[in-house]
């Protein structure tokens, strides 16, 4: 262990000031308490980490609170699932058209800023969307724009948020800070999706907004609170943006481990992840569920997932980080497959949280491969790479929506998510080196 920590120090002070700056603090934190702490739960001592969790998880609850009350407003006024599906394709278009520019732009930047931009801007879109509800001047173009400027904010995370997070712990405790990251992302899938329900039943469209306006309000304050974060580079080595964006992909090309992660996150962006676009469509053909079901139904996959990271976080070893990751991804799909087909709601709320179980493992190694295979220096740009490959999610909604519009919701989720095993056959055939 202690060779593993020489290697990274070694790396990361020929490299990255912003990831030394975090470094440091962690470093001072432990000596302070009068050496290491030990145990998963040490990481909440870190004032740095605490702070970078409680952002994702205040900003990732209203981010699913946002996406449900979309897709049921867009269904109950206009009764198509594909204007359901192409409202989330306004909210996650940018991380796929600017995710990896972004990581290759905040290496010149001060990352506390961005993060304290993008959770303002954030904060007015909920604002300005739950007042333009509650004078009744709201349009569908208008609650996409929004959308698509609230998802702007959301794709700096990757590059920004969590490439901080891989700074602020030690190589040791990475895996456990993004099983905890990857329980909280679960959690909000649960909480959000919960919230949005009986708030859009009880309250409407502007009080759901109204409560999304808080929560990221909230998360303001908290960005206020990190340590400034000086740019990775000094101003005299800058580079221009394409050759930045080259190394980046150059870096990402040349470990198999890397292109295995990037291309099964792509297939469960596209066939798996675009089943929640078309979740209040399915709840209502299959089962006549009214909102607070809906959203209920909608959480599931989040609680299982909660539970999945926290044991996690708790007894995973990084020697089966691959697996963990490959696992949970046809875990997931086979879930997706087998609740398509059921006509019992009860029945379906088991299997989405035993799906859920399966995206922990997913989420919480996917981060934590890419930040363990990358040095220091080339983090924010292929962590940026891998923020563009989850945001093709909007072509499977293009393509689940088409599918639901023309058979059902149903069929839609039972095909996608068959076609999504397939390809993960095909590259861990492919890539070996993903299952190792």
């Amino acid at each position: 262990m202690n060779g593993c920590n020489n290697l990274y120090t070694t790396h990361l002070f020929d490299s990255d000031p912003a990831d030394r700056h975090l470094y440091a603090h962690h470093m001072a934190a432990h000596v302070k308490g009068g050496g290491p702490a030990t145990g998963p739960l040490s990481l909440f001592k870190d004032d740095q980490f605490v702070r970078l969790w409680a952002i994702g998880g205040l900003a990732g609850a209203m981010r699913w609170l946002e996406i449900l009350v979309i897709g049921i407003y867009t269904f109950q006024v206009s009764g198509s699932p594909f204007l359901v599906a192409a409202m989330l394709i306004a909210r996650m278009a940018p991380m796929i058209f600017f995710g990896t520019i972004i990581g290759a732009i905040v290496e010149d930047m001060d990352r506390r800023r961005v993060q304290i931009g993008a959770c303002t801007l954030m904060t007015l879109c909920a604002i300005t969307c739950a007042a333009a509800a509650t004078i009744d001047i709201i349009s569908f173009p208008f609650l996409a724009g929004a959308a698509f400027l609230s998802g702007l904010g959301w794709s700096t995370d990757f590059p920004v948020r969590r490439t901080m997070i891989g700074g602020a712990v030690t190589p040791d405790q990475l895996g456990t800070a993004m099983s905890f990251e990857s329980a909280t992302n679960s959690a909000t899938r649960m909480i959000g999706p919960l919230i949005g329900g009986s708030v859009y039943q009880v309250l409407g469209l502007e009080g759901a907004y109204a409560i999304a306006a808080v929560g990221y309000a909230l998360t303001i304050l908290f960005a206020f609170g990190l340590a400034p974060l000086q740019p990775s580079r000094p101003r005299g080595r800058r580079e221009s943006l394409l050759p930045l964006l080259k190394a980046g992909f150059s870096y990402a090309r040349s470990n198999n481990v890397i292109i295995g992660v990037f291309l099964i996150t792509v297939t469960l962006n596209l066939f798996g992840f675009a089943y929640t676009a078309i979740i209040p469509v399915w709840a209502v053909e299959n089962f006549q569920a009214d909102p607070v079901f809906v959203g209920l139904l909608a959480s599931a996959e989040g609680g299982g997932a909660v539970l999945g990271s926290l044991t996690l976080a708790f007894w995973a070893r990084p020697a089966h980080s691959r697996r963990l990751f490959l696992i949970g991804a046809v875990v997931f799909f086979i879930g997706l497959l087998m609740a398509s087909k059921l006509s019992l709601y009860g029945v379906a709320l088991l299997v989405l949280f035993g799906a859920g179980v399966g995206i922990a493992a997913f989420g919480a190694m996917q981060s934590t491969l890419v930040l363990r295979e990358t040095a220091p220096e080339f983090r924010s740009r292929v962590m940026g790479v891998l923020a563009a490959c989850i945001g093709t999610g909007p072509l499977g909604v293009l393509n689940i929506g088409l599918i639901s519009e023309l058979t059902s919701a149903s069929t839609a989720m039972a095909l996608s998510s068959a076609f999504g095993l397939t390809l993960i056959a095909l590259v861990t055939w492919r890539l070996p080196s993903i299952r190792r």
